[in-house]
């Protein structure tokens, strides 16, 4: 995870000039190919073949966009301990499945704004479902004939109790529907579910 942000901060000093205020250019961390509306299926472990739901968890709409989203006075908005600008929403479906943590907890949000930025390899996506001060979930994808694909597990940093245990990552499989939509996502600043982590703008 802490890679991410390293990157960033080295492609800054080799970018230069060239990089925008703030550190770098947009467009090189959030590539307007990732941008889209996806049907979005979280299981637990491998995805069945084809339209089948066994082992899917919960499904989903996964909204990447091209740009920041911002309030109805133009501001973007910021999530606690991560950084960027918000630039995407997940909006889940009911649970099923057996019980488990993040996506596959029945009580997790089903509105959520997330910050997704490419990551150090250059062919992968990555967006936090969650997130502390020394773990997360991680959700990595990288594109697909069919959209975006990937995994999806608990992180921790090294030196914190868990950090020596096994942790299994699970399938993401995300099929494009759409262009990105803005309209889709939670009302930033109004939609009290959706705002639970974010820091700024504050309704």
């Amino acid at each position: 995870m802490r890679q991410r942000w390293r990157y960033w901060w080295g492609l800054a000093l080799i970018l230069g000039g060239s990089a925008v205020a703030g550190g770098l250019p947009y467009a090189r961390l959030h590539p307007a190919v990732y941008a889209g509306t996806y049907a979005v299926r979280f299981c637990m472990g491998a995805c069945p073949t084809g339209a089948g739901t066994e082992r899917v968890g919960r499904m989903g709409t996964l909204v990447l966009l091209a740009a920041p989203l911002r309030d109805a006075q133009g501001r973007p908005g910021y999530k606690y301990l991560e950084r960027g600008p918000i630039n995407g929403c997940l909006l889940l479906g009911p649970w099923s499945g057996p019980t488990g943590y993040a996506q596959f907890d029945p009580n997790a949000r089903r509105r959520r704004f997330l910050v997704w930025a490419l990551e150090p390899d250059e062919r992968t996506m990555e967006f936090e479902f969650n997130r502390s001060p020394d773990a997360g979930n991680a959700i990595d994808l990288h594109l697909t004939p069919s959209g975006l694909g990937g995994t999806g597990g608990l992180w921790v940093d090294e030196g914190t109790p868990d950090s020596s245990r096994a942790l299994p990552r699970n399938e993401i499989q995300a099929r494009r529907i759409g262009e990105a939509e803005s309209a889709r996502c939670p009302r930033l600043g109004e939609d009290s579910e959706a705002m639970k982590d974010v820091s700024w703008p504050r309704p």
